[in-house]
């Protein structure tokens, strides 16, 4: 059916650029409707490149361009929840009488704006389960699954979802027919309000959430109001198989949501799609969702307008003994062997905050240290990004590891440890070009 029609991918960020990469790579008539610096470099290149644990790093060939033009036979919209209804009266005259609409959106509300436009005969809805980020532009990498599972919004739309699945076949997109898409999107809605406004909010991966008691509680609250929601939409979700959604898994630790990945670019987060639904749909039965409701608001708060959202700024200290510099041995991640530092604290002079990181984990007393420079690559920290203000000082006294430092010792220059954290290596190197003569 749609073998030789147009295909297009509209809002391709990482994950429109992801699926309609690989259904270009399979041959079809894709068109990348993207915005931006990603848009620019596609067009520029000519290509799309996906680094992948899956599918290696191809270097595809891809049409990217700003708006729709004439009609086509599929259109997968990519945008994010808050523009859905802006983009469907875009595209509303560019799907052709015999296609169809798939949304690869968060939430479950989506497919109904989308039918509201273009016919829920038209429409059907999907799910994805995939670890998908654009760095550089132009650039999508793909570190976890990729499993997309759809169905047409009724039964009459189900007649696109064996032509699409052989499409997803041959493009080597993992993909599987639901016989309810409803209760598959609520069921995914689940994971999504457990850990995607709390990421953005407190500023963290998923795998410090779900080892904290204190948030994991609030994470099992908010669960229980949306499978309280999705149950009076006549979706039930078992409690063993929302329990098992939610639990602890090693590959999520240092896994960014979606929403956490917008906040970084400076992007307001899709708030409303995830927790809306929980909150209307209760409402409209006279209920309420106390604890979804002001995590809404919070993150509404904060991330809803206008916002800045900076790198951590730490600061080190260089203490030198003769030949010899001290480092702690880190006894969280990132492990390895470092120079004595930390977090500068909100009110903390940057100096002050040296002084302070260097007698915490090293028992080593200062009042008198120079400034070295300022390190702030957005890759020197895998935890997040972060800019350091290096001093340097010199001492006789003797080291003791305190705080988080496993243990604290002195190393020759040219005998240094080999698993030095972050870009110490090169902080260390600059010392010693600058200041070690």
């Amino acid at each position: 059916m749609f073998s030789n029609k147009r295909i297009l991918i509209a809002g391709a960020g990482a994950i429109g650029s992801f699926y309609g990469g690989l259904m270009s790579r399979a041959g079809y008539d894709v068109e990348l409707m993207a915005r931006g610096k990603h848009l620019r470099v596609m067009q520029e290149s000519g290509v799309l490149t996906i680094k992948s644990w899956k599918y290696g790093e191809p270097v595809i060939p891809v049409k990217a361009v700003s708006e729709p033009s004439g009609r086509y036979g599929v259109i997968i919209l990519c945008v994010k929840s808050q523009d859905t209804d802006t983009a469907c009266v875009q595209l509303k005259d560019h799907l052709a009488e015999d296609g169809c609409i798939l949304s690869f959106q968060n939430g479950v509300e989506n497919p109904d704006v989308v039918a509201k436009h273009f016919g829920a005969d038209r429409t059907l809805g999907a799910s994805l389960f995939v670890g998908l980020w654009i760095d550089p532009a132009g650039t999508v990498n793909h570190t976890s699954t990729g499993e997309c599972v759809f169905g047409g919004w009724n039964k009459k739309a189900q007649k696109f979802e064996q032509p699409l699945k052989e499409i997803f076949d041959r493009s080597e997109i993992f993909s599987t027919v639901s016989d309810d898409i409803k209760y598959t999107l609520w069921s995914k809605l689940v994971w999504n309000v457990a850990y995607n406004p709390l990421s953005a909010l407190l500023e963290s991966t998923c795998g410090p959430m779900m080892k904290t008691p204190l948030i994991f509680e609030l994470i099992e609250k908010m669960v229980r109001e949306t499978v309280a929601a999705a149950k009076l939409e006549g979706v039930t979700i078992p409690e063993e198989e929302w329990r098992d959604k939610i639990k602890y898994r090693e590959q999520l630790e240092k896994y960014k949501t979606s929403m956490l990945q917008d906040i970084e670019k400076l992007k307001n987060p899709e708030i409303d799609g995830i927790l809306g639904p929980v909150i209307r749909t209760l409402e409209k039965h006279g209920l309420s969702a106390p604890y979804c409701e002001t995590v809404f608001r919070t993150v509404q708060f904060k991330y809803g307008g206008h916002y800045l959202y900076t790198p951590k700024l730490t600061a080190d200290v260089i203490a030198r003994k003769g030949n010899s510099i001290l480092l702690i041995e880190r006894m969280n991640e990132p492990f390895g062997w470092a120079i004595p530092g930390g977090f500068v604290d909100y009110g903390e002079k940057v100096e002050d905050a040296a002084v302070r990181e260097l007698f915490e984990e090293t028992g080593i007393k200062t009042d008198s240290i120079e400034l070295l420079g300022i390190y702030s690559d957005p890759k020197r920290d895998k935890r997040g990004h972060t800019a350091t203000a290096v001093y340097f000082t010199d001492t006789e006294q003797e080291p003791k590891a305190g705080d988080d430092a496993k243990n604290a010792a002195f190393f020759p220059l040219d005998s240094l440890p080999d698993n030095l954290a972050f870009d110490h290596k090169q902080i260390i190197s600059d010392y010693i070009k600058k200041v070690y003569i």
